[in-house]
């Protein structure tokens, strides 16, 4: 709940936004003051004492994340919350590592930004703002700016300096080993060793050998000790991709690491230690493999330390644009050449990539070359990859069918072809017909059997079968009409 005594102070060189700001927070039982640059910001926390303060980055004079310590120490660590119009993980980090509280990427809606300050506003209260962090360099190698990507975003800039184990989430080609190394690279084991390791395609015995290494004799053709990835990444951290695959056997010496931080090479009875990190990723529902036998129930717990889901590139249809540029870029070819026309993303993003970012990819190469430099059209891309849509689940291709009609309504409301303010009747009205007919057809045209199964009654039915012009299966007579 808002309370009168709290007091914000806004900070941005745009007057529409300080007044928006100010009327809302008002509304909300705020005090507000407004500040066009920081140096004016620290001025006013002179004669003011300030709950909160919500800054933008871009400022004449000093910048907003530069300027979150001073304003911390001037307000007595009020928390911060920085407004971007560039939603990239430097950003994230570079606020969060400075002490930023939380950020807001424009354009936000208003309910979100009531949502997160109130949110810091609690944290203030209980005691657990976040205090300043050194500022590191950006990686640059994770691309988006939708609202699920800005999530990961301040995901991983949160979990950056913890120790804790990390585990990632999200279909193949999501981009889960980026993730693992971005959080390695912003953290404070970023100058030692980074080990990938995917076991997968190794059989258990070797896989023990990789992980935990070996004595000499150990086994036939084990000349030679060897030093597994736990000791070599020493201080660093291990990234164990496709975790789901993973032995029963090799999973009880994975707990013992996590817990203990120890682990016996092969053939060996004395135990080593080790100081190491551990991020897993995996494609698979491990709560499933646990509940079928297939994934131990103690280790998903520690390695659910801390969970990242990555989204599927269609439920991050607005960041294809940019990832395209970023691809185009990355090959080499001129700005000229990296340039998205609408029609061209539109036409991207009603594909359904089952592929992901890493099929988009793939997609943009084969453009490239066709496209010799010219601009860049729908026909120089390859078609969908219909044998990853064929193993695809049937709730995402209904998702994906939702999504597509989803799109094309709301663009004919922002034409005005079509009423503004009736999107969910057009929604009624476009899948429940289908859905009474297959009802109907499930059971044979018996109403009142049809009308069970959807859980609404034989006369609501029967209204609803009115307004559908379609043909319907024939009742017989004597069927429960």
């Amino acid at each position: 709940m808002a309370t009168n005594d709290s007091r914000i102070l806004i900070i941005d060189d745009e007057p529409a936004i300080c007044w928006g700001f100010r009327k809302l927070f008002e509304s909300e039982g705020y005090v507000v003051a407004v500040a066009s640059s920081v140096e004016q910001g620290l001025q006013l926390t002179m004669g003011e004492s300030f709950d909160l303060v919500v800054m933008d980055v871009r400022l004449p004079g000093m910048d907003g994340i530069s300027a979150i310590p001073l304003l911390q120490e001037a307000t007595e660590n009020a928390p911060v919350i920085i407004m971007t119009a560039f939603g990239d993980l430097e950003t994230a980090v570079g606020a969060v590592r400075r002490g930023a509280a939380d950020y807001l990427t424009k354009p936000f809606s208003l309910d979100e930004a009531v949502r997160v300050c109130k949110q810091a506003l609690a944290s203030r209260r209980s005691g657990s703002v976040a205090g300043a962090n050194k500022l590191h360099p950006p990686v640059g190698t994770i691309v988006g700016r939708s609202a699920p990507m800005q999530q990961v975003f301040k995901q991983i800039a949160l979990v950056a300096d913890s120790d804790l184990p990390v585990l990632i989430t999200g279909e193949t080609g999501t981009g889960k080993e980026l993730v693992a190394a971005a959080i390695h690279r912003h953290s404070s084991r970023r100058d030692c060793q980074y080990l990938p390791v995917a076991p997968v395609a190794l059989s258990t015995e070797l896989i023990e050998s990789e992980l935990f290494g070996h004595a000499q004799g150990a086994f036939t053709g084990a000349t030679q000790a060897k030093v597994g990835i736990f000791e070599h990444a020493s201080d660093g951290t291990v990234f164990l991709d496709e975790i789901g695959d993973l032995p029963l056997a090799i999973q009880v010496k994975l707990l013992r690491v996590l817990e203990t931080g120890q682990f016996t090479r092969v053939g060996e009875v004395k135990p080593r230690v080790c100081n190491v990190r551990i991020i897993a990723a995996t494609n698979c529902d491990l709560p499933a493999s646990v509940q079928h036998g297939q994934f131990r129930e103690d280790l998903f717990y520690r390695l659910n330390g801390m969970h990242i889901h990555l989204p599927p590139l269609r439920q991050r249809c607005s960041d294809i644009a940019l990832l395209c540029e970023h691809f185009l870029s990355a090959m080499g070819y001129p700005e000229s050449f990296q340039v998205i026309s609408a029609a061209l993303a539109a036409e991207l993003e009603s594909r359904p990539w089952y592929g992901n970012v890493r099929e988009l990819k793939n997609a943009v190469s084969h453009a490239a070359v066709l496209g010799r430099n010219r601009e860049l059209t729908i026909a120089d891309f390859p078609p969908p990859q219909s044998v990853i849509q064929a193993k695809h689940k049937e709730e995402d291709l209904i998702e994906q069918t939702v999504l597509q009609w989803f799109r094309r309504v709301v663009k004919e409301m922002e034409e005005g072809s079509r009423a503004a303010g009736t999107l969910h009747q057009s929604f009624m009205q476009s899948f429940e017909p289908f859905l009474l007919r297959q009802a109907l057809e499930y059971t044979r045209g018996n109403k009142v059997r049809a009308a069970e199964i959807l859980g609404i009654h034989r006369a609501t039915l029967r209204d609803r079968l009115k307004l559908d012009q379609e043909n319907l299966p024939s009742t017989p007579s004597d069927n429960g009409d």
